[in-house]
């Protein structure tokens, strides 16, 4: 049986209610739990920024009370906990899609409470999806500061020539200099960074 890819935006044609591609993906994030799961563990028993036990209000903590624990941070881990570790077994059931957004939205609050508020990680699904929708094609010494600020990623000029050498990468146009899709260089340089973390 050939049906589209049930994620948003995909049209890859599979067996499966997830491609092969996006198999893929989903598999780079449940790579990530385990440790996201023992990590939250000492998050769950920090101090600061916390709610007590048993719900929030007033009054402060007293005496005799459960003590304080971090309910986001446990509430996090017993979800991920339920989570599977082939991505292959979510592909057939009818709510993939829906299951591996909800997969990845545990992740990233799960990595922004272990590493702290201050260097939140990139969604850069979300950057792909946003940049598609926004962003013209633009010549390299456009799209480089553009990347920068908009998807918060450093790509180099060298970056872009190895990535369209090697095709990864195909200009939209190629005169009177060449011009890239920024959604298209973001996929590439996602792409590189996920080879790189499996080497």
């Amino acid at each position: 049986m050939s049906m589209e890819c049930t994620t948003a935006d995909c049209q890859n044609h599979t067996s499966t209610y997830l491609c092969t591609g996006c198999i893929r993906d989903l598999q780079a994030w449940l790579d990530m739990v385990p440790d996201l799961v023992k990590a939250l563990s000492v998050t769950v028993a920090k101090l600061d920024n916390v709610r007590p036990a048993g719900g929030g209000g007033g009054g402060g903590h007293k005496p005799g009370s459960a003590a304080p624990i971090n309910l986001d941070a446990l509430q996090l881990q017993e979800n991920l906990r339920t989570v599977g570790t082939d991505a292959k077994a979510y592909a057939h059931d009818p709510r993939a899609a829906g299951l591996a957004l909800l997969i990845q939205d545990w992740v990233n609050k799960a990595e922004i409470l272990v590493s702290g508020p201050n260097e939140p990680p990139v969604n850069h699904a979300a950057n792909r999806e946003r940049i598609k929708n926004i962003a013209p094609a633009m010549p390299t010494r456009q799209l480089l500061p553009w990347l920068k600020l908009h998807a918060q990623i450093i790509v180099t000029s060298k970056d872009i020539r190895n990535w369209a050498h090697r095709g990864k990468l195909r200009a939209v146009e190629r005169t009177p200099q060449p011009t890239y899709n920024p959604h298209e260089v973001l996929d590439v340089w996602y792409e590189t960074r996920r080879e790189e973390s499996h080497a």
